[in-house]
């Protein structure tokens, strides 16, 4: 997908080595990202990874990993879970990262946060409150935890809960004809039962 400017990718600023930025920041830690080291993945998985970022999917989401969470790779795994199991989550310091939406604009990430915050006015993430799903890792290895991930997963489930209870109550305020009566489920039929034969005598 040709694309002139394109989200959640950039490069390590002390290796120049390119990366897909999977969380901008982890929860009660804003000054350090989840970032996929994309030379470091072997061919059919840094192809599956790159045509994922390029997806619409993908750049209509805050962060890769809402995307990355639903999607597959080439051989049937699920693809943020598939790269956490292979240790390719990588803890870096978010002054560590230079965004490189296009060729001719770069911007480190800690200061597109700021601006992020700034424009839409939300405060740094916390793990109480976190408007989108971010993992933590264990400072010695950076290698993000299994309880984490699951948790973390767990609450962007509980967010897609709620934003589809929102969702379908807004739809029935537009048409409300659609909302379900209670009773029944919509479209049935209630089938009225016949009296049974009266045998001849």
């Amino acid at each position: 997908m040709a694309t002139n400017n394109l989200k959640h990718v950039g490069q390590l600023i002390n290796t120049q080595r390119r990366c897909v930025i999977m969380f901008r920041e982890i929860p009660d830690d804003v000054d350090n990202c989840l970032v996929v080291d994309t030379d470091a993945l072997v061919d059919w998985m840094h192809d599956d990874v790159i045509n994922a970022v390029e997806s619409p999917g993908a750049q209509a989401s805050v962060d890769f990993s809402e995307f990355a969470q639903r999607r597959v790779f080439t051989d049937g795994t699920n693809m943020l879970q598939s790269l956490h199991a292979r240790g390719l989550l990588q803890k870096q310091s978010a002054t560590n990262v230079m965004m490189t939406p296009n060729r001719e604009t770069q911007i480190r990430l800690d200061e597109l946060n700021k601006l992020i915050r700034g424009e839409t006015g939300t405060a740094p993430i916390t793990e109480s409150a976190a408007p989108a799903p971010v993992t933590a890792t264990t400072a010695a290895t950076g290698v993000v935890d299994d309880a984490q991930l699951a948790q973390n997963m767990l609450d962007q489930a509980i967010q897609y809960e709620t934003e589809a209870v929102q969702l379908r109550e807004q739809a029935y305020d537009l048409s409300p004809e659609l909302k379900p009566r209670r009773g029944r489920k919509p479209g049935t039929k209630v089938s009225k039962a016949k009296a049974p034969a009266t045998a001849a005598v």
